[in-house]
């Protein structure tokens, strides 16, 4: 396991998901899964690492937020 990988399980641990930190680190989830896994690394390792730090001495877990398909682009449904 790399060192993005051992942070990210750290902070899943902790309560955060995928969506969470992938908010939290302005990435898509796909993005955030793959370094999860392994398949892909990213650009700015260190960059990346650091910000993950940061986001485990938070206090507060962010609350699990369900997005409706298209909420995210800001088109409304209905």
């Amino acid at each position: 396991m790399n060192a993005v990988q051992l942070a990210i399980a750290k902070l899943q641990k902790r309560g955060w998901t995928i969506a969470a930190l992938a908010d939290k680190l302005e990435q898509a989830n796909s993005t955030v899964e793959k370094w999860k896994s392994g398949e892909r690394h990213p650009a700015n390792t260190k960059s990346v690492i650091d910000s993950l730090h940061r986001i485990a001495n938070l206090k507060r877990v962010p609350k699990q937020r369900r997005y409706t398909k298209g909420s995210r682009r800001g088109n409304k449904n209905g």
